[in-house]
């Protein structure tokens, strides 16, 4: 070999001139050898022309931080959540306080643009922004994502909030973020001690914690939050103890449970929800951020949850970005709605309150920022060196980033746009007419071209994940490509998936480690491709893999994507009869997950393959499974007329009386519903019941109520109704309908039936033991009881009734239904009001986690009531449950309740708020004369009643005789009845005392009539003992004979039982009567007494207005105010003690001067 001489190096220069020199620093590639490499084009791994939106996307981020929840104290017990934080003694939820507005501490993004547009690259490095500005430090920010699918019916319900909540919890764990990109620059330490704290935090939520009702809620709704419920340690021990056939047992048992099973409903999904999210984000020292994408495909389930968590109050911390696609949400649109009522409720009325919501509208990139994104993918200098191309796909693509990727892969794969190994460089040789003509207007199409230029192993790849929406790991893709026909082991399958994901087809996530193709035009693509040809094959063992799958619960979205798959196929290719089983039992998990439209849907497929394999009723029980959930569904959605024609269904084809049951029990609801008259349910359920052989007349005679009683009598056996304690809890369907039927007789004032109902009901209960529907029949007979004055007799039965539930606890709205009437209705007739206060309070928080809103209102109502009837303190704590409540009346649309609490609030500010006219409802949480305006029929009937109780009281206590006149001439009219004690209580008291005082000075009859009936309840509830009767009974009597003696030993009797606010009203009446005797020393002690009361009270407007008309009262101590009133209570004895002594020295001088008298008379 001739050697080499260095004369003739030429630096730069390649050949036979020179040796050849590295040259790859030309070519920014480390293997700028591999001509393979050289041909393919990168693109950049940043952004283009969109500074502006991350600009307001960090400042949005920003706001939060520097504008988090204000810190409140703990309430102590009984306390609600307001923004993640405990409302305390020492806040008031008024216009100035960060409780005005209760979404100060979140942040709701809507982020709309075209598909492709880049919505998830923005939101891609906004994330990545904020973690290099805030993470260094070593605090992590945690983000969450999740994304819909254009499948919905192949994909669970809430399916993106699923996926980003278990990304999120993937996150949370310790040893994931040490493995995740997204882990660089967070310490160990510091990721151990966020997820540690989450941990701990949950373990104590008497929510979510373990042992808790709503903790299985979320492991079924959201299987993905199971790492972070119970930790991966007990999790997998709870795993390796349970074989994969005990774990498919346990799950089908519950999917295949009967249609009539209890299911977690929409609320407690929610409220769980939001309690985990509220302690995740409590943990974290900067803002969490949620990003949704694809919301224009989101099920109805998710708008519902979605609705909650944006709209309600209790999340702190954290940051919402919403996705969706502009062009395919309209006005009509379930996301637009959603957005209207969120925009909305969070906005308030009030223009002051700061901006929470924020609206992006993301568009097409323009020419400049394409231009400058082409130069850099073909390394060039500046945009114009490439102006031709750019503006050729500019015209294309319109600026849509995704498009113009596309667009410039299709000019390399068709040889136009190439890389020069001569010149080391891209270049294109064709003119810019050309250029366009080589470019498609559909970009489908041109994904559609790219797929077919990849490798058939790939190929096969991407059509098989197209038709699954989900993420898919490596083992499942095993699974599911090796078909027979085709054969992959697991190494061979990352290879094609490295190779695709180069290929920019597909997505890595790091939390999961699964795939996902990276867009959805490329799924779209996929199938087109594969449409080319038969995959009817394919989607069978597709179907079939995905059913095998599905034992996990984890791995449940694996039934929705079979079910999709298998209806998609022709009729000849599927079982009719096991597809309508598949359809009844992903029907099933819908239901369990709150979705009821989909299980709705679902339940029609079942239908209609059963019709097209003909053995609708051939398979009996298959066929009657599905029409008795198609009736619940029906009802439940309120299709009444639909959920006739399966009821008819049933009741033509069921074999025996009790599998007609539940289409008896729904025909009865449908028609008290729909008509919303409880005497027709009463109608329609006694019928029924006389089908199944109880013969309960319609009108009962007192004949038959005194053979009804003597059949009970005999069944009891002569003992007392504590004996019931004893029995045995088991099953007994029938009693579903008694419950119904006597709840309707007791909001329709059917007594008689009620009671005979209930003694059937007893009757049955001793015959087979006690169902779980039992404890609340008995608590309606001990409510409809206390209505007629039998005062034991239903305080009997209540505390029977309380004892049998206690029996039921696992059956949170069964317990609490029957604790709610016990405690509303029956025990505090005897019991103080505040005894009962934290048991109604527990039953709204349960029966609303059970979705039952109407009665879990009812017991708020109650728990209000009884508040009130307490004299119990009207402070921010309770201002804070108000608002709370008000905020649910709105979420489930009962507006009706709404008033009620709103005239409750308002009740409370004016007595502890200073206005101009304090017995008018007329404020800033009500208004009278607008709202009962807008009212009618019976509604507005029973909202003035309300309302003139409350003013009535006002008026009383602000002692305003005119308004009293009026409000007692409102309530004239009304029964002095009612199935709420404590309402009827408060009415009662305060007509009661001003009817009397009025009567007496104005010498009025028909209030003195008035007066008279009401003290003659609180007189007879007194004799049995009732200790909040005797208070009011004894302070009417002081006011209907007016004396020291009677006013003193009312006030007693108010402070013995703790009635503050009648203890203030009685100690400013009995001045006025001292004032009268002219006695002002006294009367000063009993005025500062009742200004003290009505200070502990709450009632501070009262209270300043009497410093007002009494100046010393502003140098009035306590204790020496309560001493002196002491005092004086000690004189009021002793002069009674002394007035009876004279008498009785009297009337021994009288004898004696008889005696005398006598014998004188003898002697003569």
């Amino acid at each position: 070999m001739t050697p080499h001489d260095a004369r003739y190096d030429v630096a730069g220069a390649h050949g036979t001139i020179a040796p050849q020199i590295d040259e790859g620093h030309l070519d920014d590639r480390s293997d700028a050898d591999d001509d393979v490499e050289k041909g393919r084009i990168r693109f950049p791994n940043r952004l283009y022309g969109r500074d502006r939106e991350l600009e307001v996307l960090q400042n949005i981020y920003e706001g939060l931080i520097h504008g988090a929840c204000t810190d409140s104290e703990d309430e102590g017990e009984g306390g609600e959540q307001l923004n993640g934080k405990e409302v305390g003694e020492g806040q008031s939820a008024g216009p100035q306080s960060p409780l005005s507005n209760p979404y100060a501490g979140s942040r709701v993004v809507f982020l709309s643009g075209y598909s492709g547009v880049g919505k998830s690259a923005l939101i891609k490095e906004f994330v990545q922004r904020c973690q290099r500005k805030h993470g260094a430090s070593g605090t992590p920010i945690l983000h969450a994502s999740g994304k819909y699918t254009e499948k919905r019916s192949a994909t669970t319900p809430f399916s993106a909030i699923g996926e980003a909540l278990e990304s999120l919890a993937m996150r949370l764990l310790r040893e994931r973020l040490a493995q995740s990109g997204d882990a660089k620059g967070i310490e160990k330490s510091s990721a151990h001690e966020m997820c540690a704290s989450v941990r701990s935090r949950i373990r104590e939520s008497e929510l979510v914690g373990p042992g808790t009702e709503g903790n299985p809620i979320l492991r079924g709704t959201f299987p993905g939050l199971a790492p972070l419920l119970d930790g991966p340690e007990e999790d997998e021990s709870r795993r390796s103890n349970q074989s994969r056939d005990e774990l498919e047992r346990a799950t089908l048992g519950d999917e295949l449970r009967d249609s009539s099973a209890a299911h977690p409903s929409m609320t407690a999904i929610k409220e769980c929800t939001r309690e985990v999210l509220s302690i995740i984000c409590g943990c974290l020292k900067l803002p969490l951020i949620v990003f949704l994408d694809d919301l224009q495909w989101g099920d109805e389930a998710s708008m519902d949850l979605l609705g909650y968590l944006l709209s309600g109050h209790g999340l702190c911390n954290i940051m919402f970005i919403c996705a969706y696609r502009s062009n395919e949400v309209d006005e009509e649109h379930a996301f637009a709605t959603l957005m209207e009522n969120i925009s909305k409720a969070r906005t308030g009325e009030g223009s002051s309150l700061p901006d929470t919501v924020t609206t992006m509208d993301l568009f097409s990139l323009p020419p400049e920022a394409i231009a400058h994104f082409i130069a850099d993918c073909v390394k060039k200098d500046e945009p114009g060196d490439v102006a031709e191309l750019a503006e050729v796909v500019y015209q294309k693509t319109m600026g849509n980033i995704f498009f113009v990727r596309q667009a410039l892969e299709e000019l390399v794969r068709k040889n136009v746009l190439f890389y020069d190994l001569m010149c080391f460089e891209w270049r294109w040789v064709v003119s810019k007419v050309e250029l366009g003509n080589y470019l498609s207007d559909d970009v489908v199409e041109t994904v559609t071209g790219k797929i077919r230029e990849l490798s058939a192993d790939i190929q096969y790849l991407l059509i098989v994940m197209a038709y699954v929406p989900n993420t898919l790991s490596v083992a499942l893709l095993d699974a599911l490509m090796n078909n027979g026909a085709q054969a992959y082991d697991q190494d061979q399958i990352r290879d094609l998936l490295k190779e695709a994901s180069e290929e920019g087809m597909l997505l890595f996530s790091v939390e999961s480690g699964n795939y996902v193709l990276a867009h959805d035009r490329i799924r779209e693509a996929s199938i087109e491709f594969a449409s080319e040809k038969n995959q009817d094959d394919l989607l069978l063992h597709i179907s079939d893999v995905l059913l095998n799958q599905a034992w996990d619960p984890e791995m449940e979205w694996c039934l929705f994507a079979a079910a999709d798959l298998l209806y998609g196929l022709p009729p000849d290719k599927t079982d009719h009869v096991d597809l309508a089983k598949l359809s009844l039992r992903v029907a099933g998990i819908a239901r369990r997950k709150g979705a009821s439209l989909k299980e709705h849907e679902l339940l029609l497929k079942a239908l209609k393959s059963l019709e097209t394999s003909g053995f609708v009723w051939k398979d009996y029980t298959l066929t009657y499974e599905i029409y008795s959930a198609l009736i619940v569904s029906e009802y439940s959605l309120g299709s009444y007329d639909k959920a006739r024609l399966a009821i008819e269904e049933v009741l033509n084809h069921a074999k025996t009386l009790d599998e007609k049951l539940v289409a008896h029990e729904h025909r009865m609801l449908c028609k008290a519903d729909e008509s919303r008259d409880y005497a027709q349910g009463v109608e329609e359920g006694v019928k029924i019941l006389n089908l199944y052989g109880y013969n309960i007349p319609n009108s009962p005679t007192k004949a038959c109520m005194m053979k009804e009683e003597a059949k009970l009598k005999v069944a009891m056996r002569n003992r007392r109704y504590s004996c019931l304690c004893d029995l045995p809890v088991v099953d007994v369907p029938i009693l579903v309908l008694f419950t119904h039927v006597e709840k309707y007789a007791f909001f329709s004032s059917k007594d008689n039936i009620l009671r005979i109902l209930a003694w059937k009901a007893i009757e049955c209960s001793l015959k087979y033991g006690i169902d779980r529907n039992f404890p609340r029949i008995l608590a309606l007979l001990g409510g409809s009881l206390a209505k007629e004055g039998k005062v034991k007799a239903s305080y009997e039965v209540g505390n029977v009734a309380l004892a049998l539930a206690e029996k039921i606890q696992d059956d949170k709205e069964k317990c609490a239904f029957a604790r709610m009437t016990c405690y509303s209705a029956v025990v505090c007739q005897i019991q103080p009001f505040r005894t009962t206060i934290e048991g109604l309070h527990q039953c709204y928080k349960d029966l609303k986690l059970a979705g039952s809103p109407e009665i879990a209102l009812g017991s708020f109502l109650s728990y209000c009531l009884s508040y009130f009837a307490a004299g119990l303190e009207l402070g921010p704590i309770l201002d804070s449950k108000l608002y709370l409540v008000e905020g649910y009346c709105r979420d489930v649309d009962r507006m009706s309740f709404l008033v009620t609490f709103q005239m409750c609030h308002q009740f409370a500010l004016n007595l502890r708020k200073r206005s101009e006219r304090p017995t008018e409802l007329e404020g800033e949480a009500f208004h009278e004369t607008e709202i009962l305006n807008a009212m009618s029929g019976p509604g507005r009937k029973m909202a003035l009643r309300d309302s003139s109780s409350y003013r009535l009281q006002l008026a009383f206590v602000f002692w305003d005789e005119a308004t009293m006149a009026e409000m007692l001439r409102r309530l004239e009219s009304y029964p002095l009845t009612d199935v709420i004690v404590a309402r009827l209580h408060n009415r009662l008291c305060f007509t009661g005392l001003a009817a009397i005082a009025l009567g007496r000075s104005q010498g009025n009859a028909s209030f003195q009539k008035l007066g008279s009936q009401c003290m003659s309840y609180f007189a007879h509830l007194s004799k049995q003992g009732s200790v909040n009767a005797r208070p009011v009974h004894l302070f009417m009597l002081a006011l209907k004979k007016p004396n020291r003696e009677a006013f003193q030993e009312a006030i007693d009797a108010c402070a013995e039982a703790k009635f503050v606010h009648l203890e203030a009203m009685a100690a400013e009446r009995y001045a006025s009567l001292l004032k009268n005797e002219n006695d002002m020393s006294m009367a000063n002690d009993f005025l500062a007494t009742a200004y003290w009361r009505y200070r502990d009270w709450g009632a501070d407007a009262k209270a300043s207005s009497l410093v007002e008309e009494h100046e010393f009262l502003k140098h009035c101590k306590r204790r020496s105010a309560i001493d002196i009133a002491s005092d004086a209570s000690e004189r009021v004895k002793a002069s009674k003690q002394g007035n009876t002594l004279t008498a009785s020295i009297r009337n021994s001088l009288m004898g004696r001067r008889k005696v005398l008298t006598d014998k004188a008379s003898g002697t003569e």
